[in-house]
């Protein structure tokens, strides 16, 4: 049987129960200890041995399976899924190649180009539900992926988040991970579009491409539980240095963010 760890739920902490567990069960895949193939508990065992409900159970299962680390196969259990090395899993919640480093133990650094605050853009307080020419955090990075550039982007967070975002001195760490550690935001969902364009001159001198490269552009917005949209962003991704993912499930578990149907209605 496989061993569940010792580590209790903090049941005084802000963070969800399930992102608990999640992140727990998550520690046993990426240290190695559960290899691929090994069957996890069953939710009834995972709900007795950590006093949590089934409702909670599965909302860190599908979690876990968002992030392609375990497949649950009717009938037969929930297993660890084999790790793809060069994926980013566009589809989920955590920050830019997060999974590299957690599934495929890759190196992932960035280059801090700008850092303060500001009036956002108008594409950003849009995406953020603010007024026009709101104040809010600017993040403007290089992402390399073992040393070499797979990733320009703009972060815009609002003005609530900005203390945490720009209070990151260490390059190399995750935005979200601060976020969640400092103001409690645990990212709950998004939407993603993904679009082929080619890069200017400005941008191919980032990317060390020549202009007229084909990359893929990325527009983001994140929202958290009480689905408040917490970051956006602008991404230009070199395809030729890391792969997208999308990974399509039959079930019915997407977060949809109750302006994104109207905005489809609408279309």
């Amino acid at each position: 049987m496989t061993q569940l760890p010792a580590v209790e739920i903090d049941r005084e902490s802000p963070v969800p129960f399930y992102f608990q567990l999640a992140e727990l069960l998550e520690q046993e895949i990426t240290s190695g200890h559960w290899g691929f193939g090994t069957r996890i508990p069953s939710e009834p065992e995972l709900c007795e041995h950590y006093r949590l409900s089934r409702t909670t159970i599965r909302q860190a299962l599908a979690w876990l399976e968002q992030r392609g680390l375990i497949d649950r196969r009717k009938g037969r259990g929930t297993f660890v899924r084999r790790g793809d090395s060069g994926l980013w899993l566009l589809q989920s919640s955590e920050g830019f190649f997060q999974d590299e480093v957690d599934r495929a133990g890759r190196t992932v650094t960035s280059r801090v180009l700008h850092a303060g605050r500001g009036p956002l853009p108008s594409w950003a307080c849009d995406a953020l539900e603010l007024p026009d020419r709101s104040e809010g955090a600017t993040l403007e990075r290089l992402r390399l992926l073992d040393g070499a550039v797979a990733l320009y982007v703009i972060n815009h967070l609002p003005e609530r988040l900005a203390d945490a975002a720009l209070a990151i001195t260490n390059p190399n760490e995750s935005l979200y991970r601060r976020l969640r550690e400092r103001s409690g935001v645990v990212p709950y969902g998004g939407r993603r579009t993904l679009e082929a364009v080619r890069v200017e001159e400005w941008l191919a001198t980032l990317l060390e491409l020549e202009p007229g490269d084909p990359v893929a552009f990325i527009r983001s917005v994140g929202w958290d539980e009480e689905l408040r949209p917490f970051d956006t962003y602008r991404a230009w991704l070199r395809t030729d240095r890391t792969r997208i993912d999308i990974q399509v499930s039959g079930l019915a578990a997407a977060v949809t963010h109750p302006l994104s149907v109207q905005e489809e209605k609408a279309s």
